[in-house]
């Protein structure tokens, strides 16, 4: 039986995940790109900011959308995002892969000036209420909406099959539409980046989540082969 992969980032973030999940496995794998966010961009700018931060490559994104000047420093929340900041031309200052860990950088370090926050529509972690709540001077700017799809028909057709199916969840926000969409008849086995994440999801999923060591695409990796054996152990 050939377990089945459903992609729920956007396609452009997701392909690149999928071609490494299908080399790493390296048997059978049927891979179904099923985006349940579709990104679109407000205009936003920052008022007076002296250094921002990234939660989110859609972050970087949207900077640079503003025109913000180059060379201007950024807290990144990891290294995929500090790597968007750098060739986008920022100087990023990397952080441990979580916004909890994040917070807990900037608070150290004590920043001068006022820090922007790029920021989604729909976020968790409250970065700038919480910077805020410590005397750090920290605006919320809203730059992009995550607006929820629906899952696409080959994606229905797989998660009301009898193959096991392995949804990687990568945010809050894909896990709580994920969700909403199911119950599904498909054994789901739901690898997750982080406990955020994971408190998001549809209880339902709870028996089948498999929580990566650390927030990062590399853990990740690891975490949906080892969903991936569990699938085919289970058969």
């Amino acid at each position: 039986m050939t377990p089945t992969l459903i992609m729920t980032r956007p396609r452009a973030q997701s392909e690149s995940f999928a071609a490494k999940v299908a080399r790493a496995w390296g048997k059978p794998l049927t891979i179904i790109h099923s985006p349940l966010i579709e990104v679109t961009w407000v205009d936003a700018t920052p008022d007076g900011c002296d250094s921002l931060i990234f939660t989110s490559v859609n972050g970087v994104t949207a900077a640079k959308r503003m025109g913000l000047p180059n060379g201007l420093p950024v807290w990144c929340v990891g290294k995929k995002t500090a790597k968007a900041a750098r060739d986008a031309g920022f100087d990023p200052t990397i952080g441990p892969g979580d916004a909890e860990g994040l917070i807990a950088d900037i608070i150290a370090d004590n920043p001068p000036g006022r820090l922007a926050h790029i920021r989604g529509l729909h976020t968790r972690g409250d970065v700038g209420a919480r910077l805020r709540s410590v005397g750090i001077a920290c605006a919320d700017v809203i730059a992009y909406d995550q607006q929820a799809q629906t899952l696409n028909d080959e994606a229905k057709a797989a998660l009301a099959g009898k193959s096991p199916v392995i949804v990687p969840l990568f945010s809050s926000r894909t896990g709580v539409i994920f969700g909403e969409q199911g119950p599904y008849q498909a054994q789901v086995y739901a690898p997750m980046i982080s406990l955020a994440v994971q408190d998001a999801v549809e209880p339902s999923l709870a028996t089948s989540v498999f929580l990566a060591n650390r927030p990062d695409g590399e853990a990740m990796l690891d975490v949906t082969l080892t969903a991936l054996k569990a699938a085919m152990a289970s058969t």
